[in-house]
């Protein structure tokens, strides 16, 4: 009965250093150069797949010269004048300078 214990207790320590030493070896390893160029690579291709779309945008600017675009309004709200502050927001409350 305790030599089964022993056992699952000894099974138990050696899986969980296993695990220990496999993700302190995951986390802490220095990462390829290699890897790095192909992320680089992969990441300039998509950038390249964008570009290459946004590219082949058109815009319809016909629309502009229609007589109903002219005739629309453009519904600006003047900004209210609101009171300037101090000259120098940092200087004391008292008003010196």
């Amino acid at each position: 009965m305790k030599n089964t214990k022993n056992k699952r207790t000894i099974v138990l320590v050696i899986i969980l250093l296993g695990i220990l030493i496999l993700a302190y070896k995951v986390m802490f390893a220095p990462v390829s150069e290699d890897l790095l160029v192909e992320e680089n690579i992969i990441a300039s291709q998509r950038v390249g797949g964008i570009l290459k779309e946004i590219e082949s945008i058109n815009f319809d600017t016909s629309v502009m010269e229609e007589e109903s675009f002219k005739s629309l309004k453009s519904i600006e709200i003047p900004l209210p004048s609101l009171p300037v502050g101090r000259k120098n927001p940092f200087s004391g409350i008292s008003g010196s300078n």
